[in-house]
């Protein structure tokens, strides 16, 4: 309802991991919400996989919203976590979304990394070994 748009670029051959399909996902979809809620405007999503040394999977999702600062990336993935500057009056939460990706993350034995500018947007990097 946003006129958003995703693209996905599906290029992991090998996809097969050993994991709890509702917490993962639970986990993409907590991403593609903070993807949506701190855009500007109408949302634009790019989801991507890919195929890493070392028998991974590497999910990106990243969005061209209002990003973060330094300080912001620090603590992004803790408990109760908000960002508290910016125009970002109107978003709605807890602050547990990130903090849930990130366990379930450590759960599945896997490593999450963020890239994120300020008025550019930010990327969610998650890479799982594969079965």
């Amino acid at each position: 309802n946003q006129n958003g748009k995703i693209s996905m670029q599906l290029q992991a051959t090998h996809t097969q991991i050993m994991g709890n399909l509702n917490h993962f996902t639970n986990l993409i979809v907590n991403i593609l919400d903070n993807a949506i809620k701190y855009s500007k405007d109408e949302p634009v999503v790019e989801v991507t996989t890919a195929n890493r040394e070392g028998n991974l999977i590497e999910l990106t999702i990243s969005d061209h919203g209002i990003g973060m600062d330094t300080a912001t990336q620090k603590h992004v993935f803790e408990k109760f976590f908000r960002q508290q500057s910016g125009d970002i009056h109107n978003v709605k939460g807890h602050g547990l979304g990130l903090s849930y990706v990130k366990k379930i993350v450590e759960l599945h034995h896997g490593e999450i990394r963020l890239d994120s500018k300020v008025g550019v947007g930010t990327s969610f990097i998650v890479s799982i070994s594969l079965l």
